[in-house]
């Protein structure tokens, strides 16, 4: 009877408790939890994986779950098991089979990392790893985005997370399997859903990779100067004038393929940074903008607080990115100031000329008449400090493209930005004139 069913229950929960703490038993927990009541199984084998750290066992405790439960029940369980884990702030002991924490990385932060690689066993469970992925990202965004410049040290664990412990197919192979769904998982994610949760995972990952490219390029241009002294031109009074002229043209030259050595790191650095986080301030749609789908799931308490969670970090991070784009503009442009004005210090009236000659290398635009060079090649080359005054001041017109949706994330940063484009634009009207330019 009832009764005695409860009873048997109660044993076999007493008995799988036992197994728990008995690692070299772990083995027969999945057989005796089949005999229990599906929310018993639930709840039991969940707080049994929690436990659970080292991958070996980790597989061996999941396909026994799928051979003796039910159908889906597996993901119903990891679905526990991962939130679990990465929401609760249950402190941090080594457990047994645990890998070491990736340096810099704190070793409860990266369990809860690894807790989802129970969903990436099987492609059918990987919708819901892509869910907890997001969600963890999120989590270590919203803790970590409370200084004024967001630091590497502290963007490190979502880093780590998406180039080392993920998938690097995770989102697509999530959206495909929602397109193929056929069922077997419970509760599964619907394909817009799914497409929503894609775009939210590249947008965080474009942000990370931005960052790291705006974090070399600092390293770039503070350990690359701008300056260097030439070389004695002449060392003695013995030669003639020919000898001085060809001495003088080879040390210009010398001085000038140094010079352009030196531009083309800091473009190289500056180019890919600036272009990275270009693509985060014009993602299409919006970066980590929400977007409507089904009104059930808009409705759960889980979507409402992704969307709160999402805007929250929107508007922390957005603005650091249009203010990290354009230091690394003006920067660039400050460091090419520099190179024009140590070349006109060591070479007088005939750095002009030195000057026109190393822009015009830099110059990929296509011009049919030669009298424009000049004029133009202060604005286009990439070695011209015009080329990057330009560059920040079109990013106005950027910020106020609606389509990008910046404005409304600026708010009280809006003025600051504004004496910023100001700065760049006086900026631009001295580099861009020939005669302002080169006067010492």
């Amino acid at each position: 009877d009832g009764n005695d069913d409860s009873l048997c229950e109660l044993l076999v929960l007493k008995y799988i408790s036992y197994l728990s703490t008995r690692r070299d038993l772990w083995s027969h927990v999945a057989l005796y939890c089949s005999l229990l009541s599906v929310d018993n199984i639930l709840e039991t084998y969940s707080s049994f994986l929690i436990n659970i750290h080292s991958d070996q066992e980790r597989k061996m405790t999941l396909q026994q779950a799928r051979d003796f439960f039910p159908e889906g029940l597996d993901c119903c369980i990891l679905r526990n098991v991962v939130r679990e884990m990465i929401i609760s702030d249950i402190p941090w002991q080594h457990a047994p089979g645990e890998e070491g924490a990736p340096a810099g990385v704190n070793s409860a932060d990266a369990r809860k990392m690894r807790s989802i690689h129970w969903l990436c066993y099987y492609p059918e469970h990987w919708p819901d790893a892509l869910v907890c992925s997001n969600l963890l990202l999120r989590i270590f965004l919203l803790t970590e985005g409370v200084g004024t410049e967001p630091s590497d040290s502290n963007l490190l664990a979502c880093k780590i997370l998406c180039d080392k412990m993920l998938p690097d197919d995770l989102a697509d192979v999530a959206v495909m399997q929602c397109e193929q769904n056929d069922g077997k998982v419970p509760m599964s994610i619907s394909l817009p859903m799914a497409q929503n949760l894609r775009k939210e995972y590249i947008s965080i990952e474009m942000f990370l990779n931005a960052h790291t490219m705006y974090a070399q390029f600092l390293d770039v241009i503070a350990n690359t100067s701008p300056s260097h002294s030439s070389k004695s031109k002449i060392a003695g009074g013995t030669q003639n004038e020919f000898e001085k002229g060809i001495a003088d043209k080879m040390e210009r030259n010398a001085f000038r393929q140094k010079k352009s050595g030196l531009c083309k790191i800091i473009a190289k650095a500056a180019t890919r940074a600036s272009d990275a986080l270009m693509e985060v301030i014009s993602f299409s749609g919006g970066w980590l903008i929400d977007e409507n789908v089904s009104l059930s799931e808009e409705d759960t308490e889980e979507a409402q607080s992704r969307s709160h969670e999402m805007n929250a970090i929107r508007s922390t991070f957005l603005p650091k990115v249009v203010f990290m784009l354009y230091e690394v503009l003006d920067k660039t442009a400050s460091w090419l100031e520099q190179v024009v004005y140590d070349t006109l210090i060591q070479f007088g009236s005939g750095s002009e000329d030195m000057l026109l000659a190393l822009f015009s290398t830099f110059d990929e635009s296509d011009r049919s008449n030669d009298d424009d060079v000049t004029m133009d090649v202060l604005t286009t080359s990439l070695a011209a400090p015009g080329f990057w005054h330009s560059k920040a001041l079109s990013l106005a017109s950027v910020i106020g493209n609606d389509a990008n949706m910046i404005n409304q994330v600026l708010g009280s940063d809006m003025e600051r930005f504004q004496t910023s484009i100001a700065e760049s634009h006086v900026k631009l009207g001295r580099c861009s004139n020939r005669d302002s330019l080169f006067d010492r």
